[in-house]
C-alpha cells in the first residue's frame, strides 16, 4: 500500500527541508539581531519560533505550489527520470531564491527593522544604486553569501531523490492506483489550501497577524521575508478603512487643514530657509538628545544655540520615506513610500511650493547619484525648482567608491552654490556619507571614535563636515538672515535597549537655529515629528494661507503635539506621556514611554479613556490621509 503514495512521501519530506532551513535561517536572524527584540528568555525565543513556523509553512506553500501539484497529480509518469529532474531543479531554484532573502534581512533589518517587503522590486531597490552597491555588499558580509551557497547546496544534496525501484513496484494502469491517487490528491489538495491560508480562520495570514503572538517589537522574528514579499505583491497601497462615516465628525478627531494664525505669525522678515537631513543620525549617537557618549560633538554645540526638541520622531524608517514627510509633512502610513506608490504624481502641498508664494527660490542637494531613491523625482514633485547630485558637483575629487561624493566635499558645494543664489532662498540637503559602507576619506583613517558600531566613525565624520559648512557659511552674507533646521533622516543600529524598541527607535535630532537672533533659543520636551517641520517653517516665515499638514506647527500652544507613524501593519501615535500602537482594527498597546522607556507595561485596559482618545484621533489621521491620498487631495485649492 505504501508504493501507492510514494511520491506524496517524497513530496512531505522535500517539504520539511524546506521547513528545516526556514527555521535555521531564523535562528541565524535572531543571532544577528537580537538586540532589536524584547526577550524575556530562552522559552520566549523557541515559542516565537513555533509560532513562525505557520507562517514558514504558509510562505512555502505559496512558493511549491507547482511542485506540490506536480507531485500529486494521478500517473506513472512522474517516474519519468526528465520530470525529476525538472521538480529538483524548481525546487532548489525557487526556495534557494526565498531563503537568500531571510539572508539578506539578517542584515538588512538592522537598517530598516523590518522585513523585506515587495518594494524591493522597485526601481529603487533594483536601480542604479542597487548594481553599483551590491559588490560592495558582498565584500563587506561575504559570510552571509557564502553561508548562503552552503544553503543551495544543502538543498541539492539533502534533496531526497527518488527511488524507480520503489515505484515500479506498482502496477501499472490499475484502478486502484489510480483511485488512491485521485483521493490522496484532493486531500492533499485540501491540506494545501489550510496550509497555505494559515489555519481554518476566517482571514488567511497576514503580516499584522504576527501581533498575536508577540508585541509590535518582536513581530519580525515570528515573520519570514519570503512571507512579507509574498503578502506585499499585490497589496493595497491603503487599507481602505472607514473608521468615521462623516467627514465632520473625522475632521472633530483630526483636522489636516492648517489654518495660520496670521497675528501670531512671522518672527522675521522673509529668512533664507535651509534644512539639512542628516544620515541616519540617531538621537543615541549624539550627547545633546541622546544622553551618552558623544560622537557629533559639532551638533551638540549647535543644538545648545537652538530651539531644540528632544521627544522628536521620524515618521519612517527608510530615507525615501523621509523627504515627504520632512519637506511636505507627509507621513509614511503606507507599506510603500509615497514616492514609489501610484500616488506620487498626485499634488501636494509642500514646503518649497508654498515657499514659493512668497518669492522663495528653491533648490535640493543630494551627493548621490542622480536618480539615488527617487530624491530627484519627488523634489520636482515637491516644486523644487533646482536638483544638484552628483552630476552637477563641482569640486575636488571626492568620490567614495559607492554612493557619491564625500560629505565635507559636497557641504562645501552647497555652501558656495548658496551663495549664488537670489535671496530669499530655500534650499535643502541631504548628507550620505554615514550610511553602508560607512567609508572615510582616507587621510581622516582614526581621527573618529569608532565605537561598537562601524557607522559610528562615519557620524563623526558627517559631523565634522557640518562643522566645516557652517565654518564657510557663516562667512556669506545670507548668513545671520537663515533659518536652518537640521534632523535625521531616520535612526540605525541601535546600541541601548530604549533605542532598540519601537519608540526609541524612531528618536531623532531635531534642531532649528537662527544665527541672526540670539534669542531664538531654548529646549522644548513637547513631542515633535518630521511632519512638524513644514508648518512650524511656514509659521516662523510668515505664510499666511491655509495648507494640508499631518504635524502642528512647534510654536503651536493650541494644538497637542504628537508623532505618528507606521510599520508592517502596526500604527504608533506618541503623544504626551504615552504611546499608543493600533493594528488597524483595534489598538494592541499603551505605554507610558516617559516612565517605562523600555515599553514593558502595557497600560491598554487599566487606561481604557487615553487609548479610546488616542485611538480616534489616530483613526482619524489614518482615514483623513488615505481619502486624501484617493481624492488627490493632498493639498488646498483656491487658496489666494
Amino acid at each position: 500500500m505504501n508504493t501507492y503514495f510514494y511520491h506524496q512521501k517524497l513530496l512531505f519530506f522535500r517539504i520539511g527541508l524546506v521547513m528545516l532551513f526556514f527555521s535555521l535561517t531564523r535562528l541565524l536572524f535572531y543571532t544577528f539581531n537580537y538586540h532589536g527584540f524584547d526577550i524575556e528568555n530562552f522559552w520566549n525565543v523557541v515559542g516565537l519560533h513555533m509560532a513562525g513556523l505557520r507562517f514558514d509553512l504558509s510562505a512555502i506553500i505559496y512558493l511549491n505550489l507547482l511542485l506540490i501539484l506536480m507531485h500529486i497529480v494521478p500517473g506513472t509518469f512522474k517516474d519519468n527520470r526528465w520530470y525529476q529532474l525538472f521538480i529538483r531543479l524548481y525546487f532548489v531554484a525557487v526556495n534557494g531564491a526565498a531563503l537568500a532573502t531571510n539572508f539578506v534581512d539578517v542584515k538588512f533589518y538592522d537598517f530598516e527593522h523590518k522585513r523585506l517587503t515587495a518594494d524591493m522590486f522597485s526601481s529603487v531597490w533594483l536601480g542604479e544604486d542597487f548594481s553599483n552597491m551590491l559588490p560592495q555588499f558582498l565584500h563587506d558580509y561575504w559570510y552571509l553569501f557564502l553561508l548562503w551557497v552552503i544553503t543551495v547546496g544543502g538543498l541539492w544534496f539533502l534533496y531526497p531523490k527518488a527511488n524507480p525501484n520503489k515505484s515500479n513496484q506498482l502496477k501499472r494502469f490499475s484502478f486502484k492506483y489510480w483511485a488512491l491517487q485521485f483521493v490522496a490528491a484532493i486531500v492533499i489538495l485540501c491540506l494545501t489550501v489550510v496550509g497555505g491560508r494559515g489555519g481554518l480562520q476566517m482571514k488567511p495570514l497576514r503580516i499584522i497577524t504576527a501581533t498575536t503572538y508577540t508585541s509590535a517589537q518582536n513581530a519580525a522574528l515570528v515573520l519570514n521575508s519570503p512571507f512579507t514579499i509574498l503578502k506585499t505583491l499585490n497589496s493595497k497601497e491603503i487599507s481602505g478603512k472607514k473608521y468615521f462615516s462623516t467627514s465632520n465628525e473625522l475632521l472633530a478627531h483630526f483636522d489636516h487643514r492648517i489654518q495660520p494664525d496670521t497675528l501670531s505669525l512671522a518672527r522675521w522678515d522673509r529668512p533664507n530657509v535651509v534644512v539639512i537631513i542628516l544620515e541616519s543620525f540617531s538621537s543615541e549617537y549624539t550627547g545633546f538628545f541622546g544622553g551618552g557618549k558623544s560622537y557629533t560633538p559639532f551638533l551638540d554645540s549647535l543644538a545648545a544655540q537652538s530651539w531644540s526638541f528632544q521627544n522628536a520622531y521620524a515618521n519612517g524608517k527608510r530615507s525615501i520615506e523621509a523627504m515627504p514627510s520632512i519637506l511636505a509633512s507627509l507621513p509614511a502610513l503606507t507599506d510603500d513610500a509615497f514616492i514609489t506608490t501610484r500616488y506620487g504624481s498626485n499634488r501636494i502641498n509642500s514646503l518649497p511650493s508654498l515657499l514659493s508664494e512668497m518669492g522663495y527660490s528653491s533648490s535640493f542637494f543630494h551627493g548621490g547619484h542622480n536618480g539615488t531613491m527617487g530624491f530627484d523625482s519627488f523634489a520636482g514633485a515637491a516644486g523644487i525648482r533646482q536638483y544638484y547630485g552628483k552630476n552637477e558637483y563641482k569640486g575636488p575629487a571626492a568620490e567614495d567608491g559607492g554612493w557619491g561624493i564625500y560629505d565635507e566635499e559636497f557641504l562645501q558645494f552647497f555652501a558656495e552654490k548658496l551663495s549664488t543664489f537670489q535671496q530669499p532662498f530655500f534650499s535643502a540637503v541631504f548628507t550620505l556619507s554615514s550610511h553602508h559602507p560607512y567609508t572615510i576619506p582616507s587621510r581622516y583613517l582614526g581621527k573618529f571614535p569608532e565605537g561598537e558600531l562601524p557607522i559610528l566613525k562615519t557620524i563623526g565624520y558627517a559631523d565634522f563636515a557640518l562643522r566645516r559648512f557652517f565654518e564657510q557659511a557663516k562667512k556669506q552674507a545670507w548668513y545671520s538672515h537663515t533659518l536652518f533646521v537640521l534632523t535625521a533622516d531616520h535612526c540605525a543600529q541601535p546600541m541601548g535597549a530604549y533605542f532598540a524598541n519601537k519608540v526609541g527607535n524612531y528618536d531623532v535630532p531635531l534642531i532649528f537655529y537662527y544665527p541672526g537672533d540670539s534669542n531664538f533659543k531654548g529646549i522644548s520636551y513637547d513631542v515633535a515629528q518630521q511632519a512638524d517641520i513644514m508648518p512650524t517653517v511656514l509659521n516662523l516665515v510668515g505664510y499666511a494661507k491655509p495648507f494640508v499638514s499631518y504635524g502642528t506647527s512647534l510654536f503651536d500652544t493650541k494644538h497637542p503635539h504628537f508623532a505618528v507613524n507606521y510599520m508592517s501593519g502596526v500604527y504608533q501615535l506618541i503623544q504626551g506621556d504615552f504611546c499608543l500602537q493600533f493594528n488597524g482594527d483595534k489598538p494592541i498597546s499603551l505605554f507610558n514611554y516617559k516612565k517605562d522607556s523600555l515599553l514593558k507595561t502595557n497600560l491598554l485596559l487599566p487606561m481604557q479613556d487615553t487609548v479610546s482618545k488616542m485611538e480616534l484621533k489616530l483613526k482619524a489621521i489614518i482615514q483623513g490621509y488615505e481619502e486624501a491620498l484617493e481624492g488627490n487631495s493632498l493639498y488646498i485649492e483656491g487658496r489666494n
